[in-house]
């Protein structure tokens, strides 16, 4: 199909997961695999901002992944390639794309993802680890289309449900079915290849989530952690850091924000606040990040050639 999984599009849905993700499993320190452990050198911080947000901050990352408009551009692209592909079969087919992205309150001002859980005080005293706006604010994809064998053979070159493309060149209504079929040509008209990749490249990706572990990680965090985590005491809540506050099961046994939910929520506000957690954490993060591009300088820079050259793509077909 044309559509791929929802983004992490509001900041706040999809943070918990991310986060937690990042503190269960490390792709680089397995253990008995053969696979060596990554030595991680901690960069140095030239600077530490006083912040409660780095919402409006730039990171180094930032120019090799898709913001949310460039995303929804690419993905709008892609539906309409490939509405128009099928309609050289006679199909009338619309592929799902996912609505034009929400960015509430505590959400970056340019980046998808958020990094450091929420950062507005005033949102987290009314939704405390909720979506801002509860359930109202979620995205809804549209339903899939119903495909039939021709669709099918028409969409992915392949009638064969085993196989997730096929080779193309059968014949429909008089037209041949392309490699990949349609989802093939318009994956190829947005990156050069019938196989190329849509959306962020997968070193940049990989980079993302490991520069946020390595400085969720580090000694400068966890020690602003522990102060974090001395203060929430102070207030009567025990967390060892504001990722297991976040991360509470208990949060998600209700639709909305409970009143102990709203009280540890305004707590953990306060307590960023008061330990400059924010700052600390966005400055090592800064750091990592640069790190991480310097040590994979060549590779980089294609991918941000290449993520400016499907932006320039998605832009054409979206303009006829």
């Amino acid at each position: 199909m044309f559509s791929r999984p929802p983004r992490s599009l509001v900041l706040l849905v999809a943070l918990p997961l991310l986060l937690a993700g990042c503190t269960s499993a490390d792709p680089d320190a397995k253990r008995g695999t053969g696979t060596p452990t990554r030595v991680v050198v901690p960069p140095p911080v030239s600077a530490t901002p006083v912040l409660d947000s780095a919402n409006d901050r730039p990171l180094p990352l930032d120019a090799y992944l898709f913001d949310p408009e460039q995303m929804f551009t690419v993905e709008r692209a892609q539906a309409r390639l490939g509405t128009s592909c099928m309609a050289r079969f006679g199909f009338d087919y619309v592929p799902q794309v996912p609505p034009r992205p929400t960015r509430g309150t505590d959400a970056p001002t340019t980046r998808r993802d958020g990094r450091y859980g929420p950062q507005n005080a005033a949102v987290m005293a009314k939704w405390g680890y909720h979506s801002e706006g509860g359930d109202a604010g979620a995205e809804s994809m549209p339903p899939r289309p119903q495909l039939s064998q021709e669709m099918t053979v028409a969409l992915r070159g392949s009638s064969d449900v085993k196989q997730k493309f096929g080779p193309g060149g059968q014949v429909i209504s008089g037209q041949t079915v392309p490699d990949h079929g349609c989802v093939g040509e318009a994956v190829k008209a947005l990156t050069g290849a019938v196989d190329g990749r849509v959306g962020d490249a997968q070193l940049a990706e990989d980079l993302k989530f490991r520069t946020l572990l390595d400085s969720q990680k580090d000694a400068r965090t966890r020690a602003v952690f522990g102060q974090w985590s001395q203060c929430m005491k102070e207030g009567g809540f025990s967390y060892p850091d504001p990722v297991a506050a976040l991360g509470d099961k208990t949060w998600w046994d209700s639709p909305g924000p409970t009143p102990h939910e709203i009280q540890v929520a305004t707590a953990d506000a306060a307590c960023r606040h008061r330990t400059n957690l924010v700052g600390v954490w966005y400055s090592v993060d800064f750091a990592y990040q640069q790190q991480a591009i310097a040590e994979n300088a060549a590779a980089m820079a294609q991918i941000k050639t290449d993520l400016q050259a499907q932006v320039k793509a998605a832009t054409a077909a979206l303009n006829g």
